[in-house]
């Protein structure tokens, strides 16, 4: 249950390390240099990467990343429990200086963290906004229970960045090391040939967000075999075959609050589609990674092997924001700017209180 103490932590987070990018980016720093202000960018970095990383029994994982790092269970092949060699290796590193389990979330909260920060390197004036929506879209507490896999997705968006900049040997770097973390991550290696081939009219978006909406309310495996996503996800080293397997073929989805608000959120991103695509070209293979994200939550929200995969997709919706909250103050519409921002304010709120992904109440770790 969450406290006062603990909505202050993070609000405080929130403020403090959009407050430090804004200034670090801020258009007269970077008038003056392309790199702006790297310390207040590292004070926002490292404000993030403090709370996440001197955490204590915060975040869903957190007591299974901890057996992990203690006792090293995937080292054990009699358990069954191998997880990827990014992981072990950096588990075994930070084990061999006899550091604490704190030390595995801090790095990781670091590497995390860091790659999205450099993921924006073409829209640095907008990091601020792609921070503050990470936050509060839920990402950010998302990163304190599925740590392998945030850093997997902050490593896809770097990727992308990569493929519009047509570096081929940067992307399949960046997937490859990201993939070490979390082996989904390998999914994606064909998006580099696909990614500058999806441009598609605005009401193929429209008429896939409604189809979506409609198979939210069918049940799935009684019509499709999905047998084939378990053999994509187990194999050698960690098994997500099982999340596939438990699948009911009976089960639909529902409508509740959280459901409704995101695709609410889904809406409001592809109704900015052709204007945003219009004020800059380059935004479209994020829009396009967001909107296949959007269609999947509208339908498959409640099969958790597809909400897990989706979370990649749903990632670049902070991109999609931060541009229209840019568009926004470039059209002068500050009022609905001012309605979004409020909105997701309340939507961290409403996270907090509701113990989203184990994130109340917080407390520090005790050295």
């Amino acid at each position: 249950m969450a406290n006062l103490f603990t909505y202050s932590i993070y609000f405080s987070t929130l403020l403090l390390s959009v407050l430090f990018i804004k200034i670090g980016f801020n258009k007269q720093n970077l008038r003056k240099n392309n790199n702006g202000q790297i310390l207040f960018i590292f004070l926002g970095l490292m404000v993030l990467v403090l709370i996440a990383g001197l955490r204590y029994h915060v975040g869903q994982d957190y007591l299974g990343y901890t057996f992990y790092y203690e006792e090293r269970p995937y080292m054990d092949e009699s358990i069954g429990m191998e997880l990827e060699y990014g992981f072990t290796t950096l588990v075994n590193f930070l084990n061999d200086l006899n550091l604490e389990v704190w030390s595995f979330f801090m790095v990781s909260a670091a590497i995390t963290y860091l790659l999205l920060f450099y993921s924006f390197k073409n829209y640095k004036h907008l990091l601020y906004l792609g921070v503050f929506f990470f936050i509060t879209y839920g990402f950010y507490f998302y990163s304190f229970n599925g740590v392998r896999q945030a850093v997997a997705m902050s490593a896809l968006a770097v990727a992308v960045m990569y493929a519009q900049e047509r570096k081929i040997f940067h992307f399949f770097g960046i997937i490859l090391l990201g993939g070490l973390m979390h082996k989904s991550l390998f999914l994606f290696f064909p998006l580099y040939f696909l990614i500058h081939r999806i441009k598609l009219p605005h009401y193929f978006w429209y008429i896939a967000f409604v189809i979506g909406l409609i198979l939210h309310f069918i049940p799935l495996a009684r019509f499709i075999d999905i047998s084939f996503i378990s053999e994509i996800l187990s194999g050698s080293q960690i098994d997500y075959s099982g999340f596939a397997e438990s699948m009911d073929s009976n089960e639909v989805g529902g409508l509740t609050l959280g459901y409704l608000v995101r695709v609410a959120i889904g809406f409001l991103i592809l109704s900015y589609y052709n204007k945003l695509i219009k004020f800059n070209k380059n935004y479209l293979p994020y829009y396009n990674l967001a909107l296949i994200g959007i269609v999947l939550y509208n339908a498959f929200s409640h099969v958790l092997v597809i909400a897990r995969l989706n979370n990649y997709f749903l990632f670049f919706n902070i991109f999609c924001l931060a541009f229209i909250i840019h568009y926004l103050y470039f059209e002068k519409q500050k009022l609905i700017i001012h309605s979004i921002l409020v909105f997701f304010l309340i939507l961290f709120g409403y996270g907090i209180y509701v113990n989203e992904n184990g994130c109340s109440p917080y407390q520090f770790i005790d050295f």
